[in-house]
This record gives structure tokens, sequence and C-alpha cells, in this order.
């Protein structure tokens, strides 16, 4: 048991626009903070047709795949297509399927996302990540 409780501080969002020059390159989409974070919410959108992404934790050595998402046309654009959850339990078996669930990042560790192809000239991908540094 630990002698100092660790609490949740200061809140960390980042939101992230790639566009068809970003190619393929993984593009960081958060970075925590010096004692770690923990991930609540990773939504992405797009007006591009179907376009496929991965999402990578990276500990400043390895990028690695946690998984690979195909977004609906239009998803978080119009009300037919909601944004695609990326914390999805469903897609990544670690995340508990609780509605607490969240993503443990430890010091300097960030999330990556790369498209498996580039998005189509003129269109984009959002990705809004939400969290909270140690």
């Amino acid at each position: 048991m630990a002698s100092t409780p660790e609490y949740l501080g200061a809140r960390n969002s980042q939101c992230t626009v790639i566009v068809d020059t970003d190619g393929t390159d993984a593009q960081t989409v958060f970075t925590a903070g010096a004692n770690g974070a923990r991930v609540h919410l990773i939504s992405a959108s797009s007006d591009d047709t179907t376009p496929s992404l991965q999402v990578k934790k990276n500990d400043g050595t390895t990028s690695c795949i946690l998984a690979t998402f195909e977004l609906p046309t239009n998803s978080g654009r119009v009300s037919s297509a909601p944004a695609v959850d990326l914390l999805d339990p469903t897609t990544i078996p670690s995340i508990p399927a609780d509605p607490g669930r969240f993503l443990t990042l430890g010091a300097g560790e960030t999330i990556e996302v790369a498209m498996t192809s580039a998005v189509s000239a003129s269109k984009s991908v959002h990705i809004v990540v939400d969290g909270v540094d140690y």
C-alpha cells in the first residue's frame, strides 16, 4: 500500500486535426504529464469517406498499435453518423468495460493516430482526447 496517495491533477485535453498532407505518418494526439496520465475519452470525426486509422501507444521508444478503426462517412458531422469512440472496450480489450473506463499512460508517454491511407484532399479527421495528469 502506498504511503502517499496519488490524486488526479490537472485536466489534459488535446485536439488534433489530420489532413491529407499528413499522409500516414503517426500524429501525436495526447502527451501525458511528468507523472503520467489517465485518458478517459478519445473521439474521432471526419468528413472523408470511410477513412481508417490506427490508435497507438508510444512509450518514448516503441510505438505499439492498440486498435484499428474505420470511421463512417461524415462521422461526428451529421446526426445519423455519430463520432467514433476510440476507447471502445470491445475493440481494445485492455480497456475496462465500465462507465469509468480509462487508459493509463506513464510519464511522458503519448497516444498517436496514424491513418492507414492519406485523408482525401480538402477533407480532415478530428481527434479529441480528454484526460487528467497525475
